[in-house]
């Protein structure tokens, strides 16, 4: 049954004629469709199993980029890494990169990881008299209480010394199994357990006042932080 079915499918196809002929290119044209659809799903079913391991978006560059460039979306593209090929801290959308400096030549194809795009400045839409000024707080514990956006008033022993001042970043404070709170990494042996500290964007009169206030005789952090109403 099946070789006769089989003979009459070559007797439909060979022989002269323009319809056979017709059957011919008809028939050559659904067989290349079908092994390339057969490639397609070949190509994805590898992706997808663990052993062609899954496919992950990597930003690269474009083009060649030099130090100090900024990274603009034409200079930029995403393209799919096997998962095991991704650099770690590699960017995988345009955004986590978008108009930062560049602190590394990258070639053509090359992933951007966050490490070689700086982060805008702290001082990022602040006003252009106001400078960042880092200063260290007596109670390390108040500084918790603290988030960047705030204003705070900075108090030193012959009182304000910074009124309403935005605060644009503060310093990593945590507190060791044993209630010590710590600045920074490290153990209770290598830290300075009196004091943590924060950034604030003030003028430059300001800046003097905080500088003579902020320590005692002895280098001791003395100035106090108060949190304005949010």
């Amino acid at each position: 049954m099946e070789t006769a079915r089989a003979g009459q499918l070559v007797d439909w196809l060979r022989g002269p004629g323009r319809r056979r002929e017709w059957r011919r290119r008809v028939a050559r044209r659904g067989l290349a469709a079908a092994c390339a659809a057969a490639a397609v799903l070949g190509v994805v079913a590898l992706a997808q199993s663990p052993r062609g391991g899954a496919l992950t978006p990597v930003v690269v560059a474009a083009r060649p980029l030099a130090v100090g460039e900024v990274a603009t979306p034409d200079a930029l593209r995403v393209l799919l890494f096997p998962a095991d090929l991704v650099p770690d801290g590699a960017a995988s959308e345009v955004s986590q990169v978008i108009g930062r400096p560049l602190t590394a030549t990258l070639n053509r194809g090359e992933p951007v990881t966050t490490d070689r795009a700086r982060p805008s400045s702290v001082l990022a839409g602040q006003p252009i008299d106001l400078l960042a000024f880092h200063v260290m707080i007596a109670d390390a514990r108040s500084v918790s209480m603290v988030r960047p956006g705030d204003r705070i008033d900075l108090v030193g022993p012959g009182g304000v010394v910074a009124h309403s001042a935005p605060v644009l970043a503060v310093d990593a404070v945590f507190t060791t199994d044993f209630g010590a709170v710590l600045n920074g990494p490290g153990s209770s042996s290598g830290d300075n357990l009196e004091g943590s500290g924060l950034t604030v964007a003030v003028d430059q009169p300001t800046i003097l006042d905080l500088s003579a206030a902020q320590q005692d005789v002895l280098g001791r952090p003395q100035l106090a932080v108060i949190l304005r109403s949010r």
